[in-house]
Formats: C-alpha cells, sequence, structure tokens
C-alpha cells in the first residue's frame, strides 16, 4: 500500500522535466535557424574593426592650417641678388593648405596648394604684407593602427613669391620672385567618425627661389632718377637666385570616401 503511494512521485517528476524540457529546446532550434538565415547580428568587435578600416576608402580631401617661418638665406649668404636690398629675408605668419587625391591601401597620391602670408616690418622696405604660394605634388605613406594613424609624405612642386608688387618705388612690375619647393612632412591623424579624421602635422622643405633681372630700360625712367643707386641698379639687372628652408607646424581635418 506505502509503494502504491509512493509511485506517482517519480512520474510526476518526469513529466515535469519534458515540459520544462520542450519549450526550451524550441527556443533554440529558433535561435539555431535565426542564425541559419542570417538575422543575427554579426559580433560587435568585427562590426566595428571593419567599419573603422582606413584601408578601404578611395579619396581624400585634406585642410590644414597653423603657422609658418621661412629663411629665404639659409643656404646661401648672397640673397642680396634677389633681395637687392628692397625683399624681406625672413618671417613667420599664418598658413592654411587643402589637397586632395585617392589612396591606394596604405600609399595615397595627390596634389595640395599652399598659401602663407608674412609681415615685413623691416625699415626702408615699401613690402609690408608679402605671400609665399605653393603647388605640389605629393605622395604619402600611411600606417592604419586602430583610430590612429601616423603618416607621412614628400612633395614637390611650385612656389611663387606674391606681395612684391611695390617693391621698388616706380617699377611698375614689381620683382618677380618664384621658384621650386621641396617639402617633407609626417603627422598622427584620429579617425572620429568611419569619413572623418583630424589630427597634427609638421614639415620641412627647401625653397629654390630666382628673380628675373630687371630691363635697364625700366630702371632709367625719370622716376626711377635718385631711388635707386647705381649699385642697386646693375644688381637688379642681372639674375638672383638662392636657396632658403620653410619649417610649418599645422592642424588637419580629412574627409575620405
Amino acid at each position: 500500500m506505502l509503494l502504491n503511494r509512493r509511485l506517482p512521485g517519480p512520474a510526476l517528476l518526469l513529466a515535469s522535466f519534458f515540459a520544462c524540457a520542450v519549450p526550451w529546446t524550441a527556443q533554440a532550434e529558433e535561435g539555431t535557424a535565426a542564425a541559419a538565415e542570417g538575422k543575427a547580428p554579426a559580433p560587435a568587435g568585427g562590426e566595428r574593426e571593419r567599419e573603422w578600416d582606413p584601408k578601404g576608402q578611395l579619396l581624400w580631401i585634406d585642410a590644414q592650417a597653423g603657422v609658418e617661418s621661412v629663411q629665404l638665406r639659409t643656404f646661401n649668404a648672397d640673397f642680396d641678388t634677389v633681395s637687392v636690398g628692397f625683399l624681406p629675408t625672413s618671417g613667420v605668419g599664418p598658413t592654411a593648405n587643402l589637397g586632395a587625391g585617392f589612396r591606394l591601401v596604405f600609399l595615397t597620391l595627390g596634389v595640395r596648394g599652399r598659401v602663407t602670408s608674412f609681415e615685413n616690418s623691416a625699415p626702408g622696405q615699401d613690402v609690408s604684407t608679402w605671400q609665399i604660394w605653393t603647388f605640389d605634388g605629393e605622395a604619402g605613406l600611411r600606417i592604419p593602427l586602430g583610430r590612429l594613424e601616423p603618416h607621412a609624405a614628400v612633395a614637390v612642386g611650385y612656389a611663387s613669391f606674391g606681395g612684391f608688387g611695390s617693391a621698388v618705388r616706380g617699377l611698375s612690375a614689381g620683382l618677380d620672385v618664384h621658384g621650386v619647393d621641396g617639402r617633407v612632412s609626417g603627422g598622427l591623424d584620429y579617425w572620429v567618425a568611419p569619413a572623418l579624421s583630424v589630427g597634427i602635422d609638421a614639415s620641412g622643405g627647401l625653397l629654390a627661389v630666382a628673380r628675373e633681372g630687371v630691363s635697364a630700360r625700366d630702371l632709367a625712367t625719370p622716376k626711377q632718377v635718385g631711388t635707386i643707386n647705381e649699385a642697386k641698379a646693375r644688381v637688379l639687372e642681372a639674375n638672383g637666385s638662392s636657396i632658403g628652408s620653410t619649417f610649418a607646424m599645422t592642424a588637419s581635418l580629412g574627409v575620405h570616401f
């Protein structure tokens, strides 16, 4: 009689086990089916890694602004053949540049235009504000490290000086100074969004500048008499050249596609 009363206990426990196991098994099968159909989201880490991978970008636009210094008589003390006492030989001022190009994994190729403005307070000169304009071809190397991306680049191109139109009183065309520039730069970018980066850059370069000779006829106009001594007039008639250097620190903003 006692045995008959205990028999329903194990049967009841077994029934309860199957009642709990069936819904759990059904939920597991539903999860497996959803994963097989591709409905389950990918792991967050892998998705984020692909989202922030800059190697997949093909085009870039980069704007920079900062400060630049120039010394136009770094490697040639005879810069007077270019300035003839009328032009500044050094300066520090604000600079801005804009670059664009394309990217092939680690390599970037593009062009960059730059302008730097300088103030001249030297006595005895009629040039107050002057500029250096450059337009360069650029090749760079970038190393992505997550959101950080160190990079380096070399650039070579054309340089032109502005603001020298009034350097010599009475000379309508002023002094035409231009040349070739080469630049090496390096910096570090931080990706704040999949298509947006900010960074800091430092660059140094060389300027090979030249001044075309001024014709004697232009120097012999009555307005020039008494303003240019004979020695400077002879130097102005000849071509002048020199090699200088530049150094710049800039902050950058990049857009990538």
